[in-house]
């Protein structure tokens, strides 16, 4: 499968292709998700259920969101010749 030739939003660098094809949705190379903590945020919710006053709890459900990080507080570097 031919990938698109893709540069990180943040340094203009091309982004590797081997990169491109395990995250599709990428748009920054691995310095700068690095250096921003990660691309995407990781929202993690665990809820327990019991009875009303009760501080048994009988079951645990565990929510998983991942939504990507914004990038319009990174400053753009110009691209490298």
């Amino acid at each position: 499968m031919e990938t698109e030739t893709r540069y990180c939003r943040i340094c203009r660098i091309e982004i590797p292709k081997e990169r491109v094809e395990a995250l599709p949705d990428t748009l920054v190379c691995v310095k700068c998700s690095e250096k921003m903590g990660g691309e995407n945020e990781v929202i993690i919710t665990v809820v327990a259920t019991g009875k009303p006053g009760s501080l048994k709890k009988t079951g645990q459900e565990v929510m998983v969101k991942v939504k990507p990080r914004e990038l319009k507080w990174v400053q753009r570097i110009p691209r490298q010749k």
